[in-house]
């Protein structure tokens, strides 16, 4: 069942509910009411009786003889009938006169009441018709009991009156469901439009694979509209997606197929050189050395690959203590290998301890580092400040390369995500170290994060976990500031 027609359906069976609660409210409170006018009435009636009832002694002194010596208040007594009743329960005066002389038999236990001059108040049958009696004792004025008086109202007038009423309810259930139904799927289905555009919107895209596409953005301020752009902004997420992907596997079909057409050269000129038995040494040794690096650069590219594999499937370091200061100066030695062109400035503050793994944390940082040396210019400076503070420790790599502009800049952690300064340089790599940055830096609980100024340089700030932090008000500081250590020297 579509959404339209459960909301048609689901509107209609509400509808139905507030109506029937309604409706039977009213009919209860309506019956109710009528119900005790009746019984208001026929009481007042019985008990202006008596005011107008003639007790005569009879023949023989011992039965009641009784006339209604005025007439009953028409208004107050229409369409009622009242009869009186001697001790025994036998009629002997009605009003108004009817030809059969026929009376309303008086139950027992209603004749007892009376007698012991209490009311009744009851529902009877007389010549077919359902009636409303209420009963009560005729006294002399010297307190004697000498009957019973009965005022009696027919109710077919109130049940037919209820009858029409409960037809009028179901009537207009009835017709209150359908308007209710027809209108919730008229009105549902305006609602939905903007769904049934999604879902062809969606088809379109899926057939031509066009993710420029995008959906008409309604100004209904309603959940209609966030759907639309929830939608809109998973087609920008998918389509950066798609380009990331694309230019990633041109990127790396171009990295991949540089080295591999390096190695098939050099390999085809040895092998040559080998068939024609003049090996010429120093260029065998040329050929091996390029073999060698463009093996390095090709195994950096896939081991790369692999450690993202590996983060994609949940696979975390084991953590534990480690000497950070330690870290920072292995990993500046071993940067200084990368490039020796550029000058490295180290500054650690102090011994700083960390909760972390100390493979992927050196890895963090040569990728820190290899990135910082491939962005600056030949000769100038690359700088690596290692931080403590009470509970955590700040690592900073700055560079001095052309910077990167605002709206680059919150991209650069996403996979496959290369700058124009990054694409414009071979060395650049595939757009995959500070993924892998970001991934070590989420294994050890810390943050990651880069402030960049076009045209001065770019600082990347790692925050980690300490795990051993000192008292507050230490600081974790020495007493005298160290003095920066340079490694390497540029040219």
């Amino acid at each position: 069942m579509s959404i339209r027609a459960r909301i048609a359906l689901l509107s209609g069976i509400l509808t139905a509910v507030i109506l029937f609660g309604f409706g039977a409210g009213v009919y209860f409170v309506l019956q109710r009411s009528l119900s005790k006018e009746v019984d208001n009435r026929i009481e007042g009636v019985a008990k202006s009786v008596p005011a107008a009832v003639g007790v005569f002694p009879s023949l023989d002194g011992q039965t009641l003889n009784v006339q209604l010596v005025q007439s009953l208040d028409p208004f107050a007594s229409s369409g009622i009938y009242v009869q009186i009743t001697d001790r025994d329960g036998i009629g002997r005066a009605h009003a108004p006169n009817n030809r059969d002389d026929q009376y309303i038999p008086l139950p027992d236990e209603v004749l007892r009441q009376n007698l012991a001059r209490k009311t009744a108040l009851y529902t009877s049958e007389f010549r077919g018709v359902p009636v409303r009696v209420y009963s009560m004792a005729l006294v002399d004025q010297q307190g004697q009991v000498l009957g019973t008086i009965q005022a009696v109202q027919p109710l077919d007038s109130l049940h037919k009156t209820l009858r029409t009423l409960r037809l009028l309810f179901l009537a207009g259930l009835g017709l209150g469901l359908l308007i209710a139904a027809i209108g919730a799927y008229i009105l549902s289905g305006r609602s939905l439009r903007p769904l049934t555009g999604i879902t062809n919107t969606a088809r379109r895209i899926g057939r031509s694979r066009d993710l420029s596409e995008r959906l008409e953005l309604p100004r209904s301020n309603d959940e209609v509209q966030d759907l639309v752009e929830t939608f809109n902004s998973m087609l920008d997420r998918l389509e950066d997606a798609f380009t990331a992907e694309r230019r990633f596997v041109s990127d790396a079909s171009h990295e991949l197929r540089t080295p591999l057409t390096a190695l098939r050269g050099n390999a085809e000129i040895l092998l040559r050189q080998l068939e024609m038995g003049s090996v010429d040494m120093t260029d065998a040794a040329e050929i091996l050395t390029d073999i060698r690096d463009e093996s390095e650069r090709m195994g950096r590219l896939v081991q790369n690959l692999l450690t993202l594999a590996r983060a994609d499937v949940g696979w975390r370091p084991d953590l534990g203590p480690v000497q950070l200061d330690q870290i920072a100066l292995d990993s500046a030695r071993l940067a200084t290998r990368i490039s020796s062109t550029h000058q490295l400035d180290v500054e650690i503050e102090d011994e700083v301890d960390v909760i972390g793994n100390e493979d992927q944390l050196k890895q963090l940082l040569l990728i820190l580092l290899d990135n910082a040396f491939t962005y600056t210019p030949d000769g100038s400076v690359v700088s690596l400040v290692v931080t403590p503070h009470d509970d955590k420790a700040d690592i900073l790599v700055h560079d001095s390369g052309p910077g990167i502009p605002p709206e680059q800049l919150e991209r650069i952690f996403d996979r496959f995500f290369r700058g124009e300064a990054a694409r414009d340089r071979r060395a650049a790599g595939a757009g995959l170290g500070l993924a892998i940055a970001r991934w070590i830096v989420d294994c050890h609980n810390g943050t990651i994060d880069a402030t960049s100024v076009v045209g001065v340089g770019t600082t990347v700030i790692v925050t980690l976990p300490r795990a051993n932090a000192p008292e507050k008000g230490d600081g974790g500081k020495v007493e005298a500031p160290p003095q920066p250590i340079a490694i390497g020297a540029g040219k």
